[in-house]
């Protein structure tokens, strides 16, 4: 049965569609489909450049009346030139793998055709929730929450004049854009993400509650399911795209609010772990699964080992010298140890489908900003000084 049995199939996206992209389709933003830089320029546009704008015009864009200006502050930089940009691309990452997964369950055999019904109703489920706008309403309430008021270090930290304000004057033109448009906007497209995440690990969830026909021998030591970590492990791009925001956060605290290069060391390495664990949580739906798998798998060729040995030993190992001697070139042998070799795929296999690959990318896109900002951060003769020392 291929994809084209089923438009859930064929059309499945964890990112085309939804109110937000219809209204993006409408502005001709999505045209032609991606129109990944087209989308990344306009929410600039509309974002950073008021920002830009609205500073000049206050004088507050490249120093003079502010001690942070909005050139010079780490944390926009962070937000609208690293993070917006990887959540849009993050699209074009992390879809197209998702559609194969949602393929591949369809084609491969995996699903039985008796069991296609069920499969193709969950995606309809997963899809009816992505193009929900009560979901993608409640979304926006929670962006246009003014977080600023929280955030006493940044926004109104005293003896500290910034251009989006000052603890004495209040929230500035440029400070008022940024907290009710340009915040909000970026929170949106973060929180979007996390929903569709959130979809995802529904989907599977749906699908490892069906019955699958899994092979324990499989080469991928997973069963067969090998390709769903070939998807999940780019999700690791969206971890870049948050890393950017604590990036330029941390940038701000060392060079403008007296925290220390060596302060961020705990908190940076909780983040990349943390960033890990959440990539491979949902995989650990897979468990169950494949630990009914390999029991069962593990019964089968066992009780067949036992029969395939004894007729070995029946016919090879128990009779006399002469039939002994006319094992030599014959099949027999090399058709046992294949067997061996089967069962030690089986005995291997792996029910936490987590490998040091995925934790290492994820890892290492996560980390990436916040190692920029520790190399930015570091004195040149310091980072000299580390590198001769690993040469050497």
């Amino acid at each position: 049965m291929n994809a084209g049995s089923s438009p859930f199939v064929a059309n499945f996206s964890l990112v085309i569609g939804g109110p937000f992209y219809n209204g993006l389709r409408r502005m001709k933003l999505v045209e032609p489909a991606p129109n990944v830089p087209g989308r990344i320029l306009a929410l600039l546009l509309f974002t950073w450049l008021p920002l830009l704008i609205l500073a000049f015009a206050q004088g507050t864009a490249s120093g003079g009346k502010a001690r942070l200006p909005l050139l010079y502050d780490f944390s926009i930089y962070g937000r609208f030139f690293v993070g917006l940009p990887l959540l849009i691309v993050a699209e074009i990452v992390i879809d197209p793998w998702i559609r194969r997964v949602v393929s591949i369950f369809n084609e491969s055999g995996i699903i039985p055709t008796e069991t296609l019904p069920a499969y193709y109703a969950a995606l309809k489920k997963i899809t009816r929730l992505r193009d929900s706008g009560v979901v993608e309403l409640i979304l926006l309430l929670l962006a246009s929450f003014p977080f600023f008021m929280l955030d006493d270090l940044e926004w109104i930290s005293p003896g500290l004049t910034t251009w989006h304000g000052t603890a004495s004057g209040g929230l500035s033109a440029a400070g008022w854009w940024f907290a009710f448009v340009s915040s909000p906007i970026l929170r949106f497209l973060l929180f979007r993400w996390l929903w569709r995440y959130l979809l995802w690990s529904m989907l599977l969830y749906r699908i490892m509650k069906l019955d699958l026909n899994l092979m324990p021998a499989h080469p991928d030591s997973l069963g067969g399911l090998g390709f769903v970590l070939n998807a999940q492990r780019h999700f690791g791009i969206l971890f870049a795209a948050i890393g950017g925001f604590l990036a330029g956060q941390y940038g701000n605290s060392i060079a403008y609010f007296g925290a220390t290069l060596s302060s961020t060391r705990t908190p940076i390495f909780a983040f990349v772990v943390l960033s890990v664990v959440i990539v491979l949580c949902p995989l650990l739906l897979l468990t169950p699964k494949l630990v009914v798998v390999r029991r069962t798998g593990l019964s089968r060729y066992s009780q067949l080992a036992r029969s395939l040995t004894g007729a070995f030993d029946a016919k090879w190992v128990g009779g006399p010298q002469s039939i002994q001697e006319g094992m030599l070139g014959n099949p027999d042998p090399s058709s046992l140890i294949d067997y061996v070799s089967s069962y030690n795929v089986v005995k291997d296999m792996k029910v936490f489908p987590i490998d040091k690959q995925l934790v290492m990318q994820v890892a290492s896109e996560a980390a990436a900003p916040l190692a920029l900002l520790w190399l930015a951060a570091t004195p040149v003769e310091q980072i000299i000084t580390g590198v001769l020392k690993m040469l050497v």
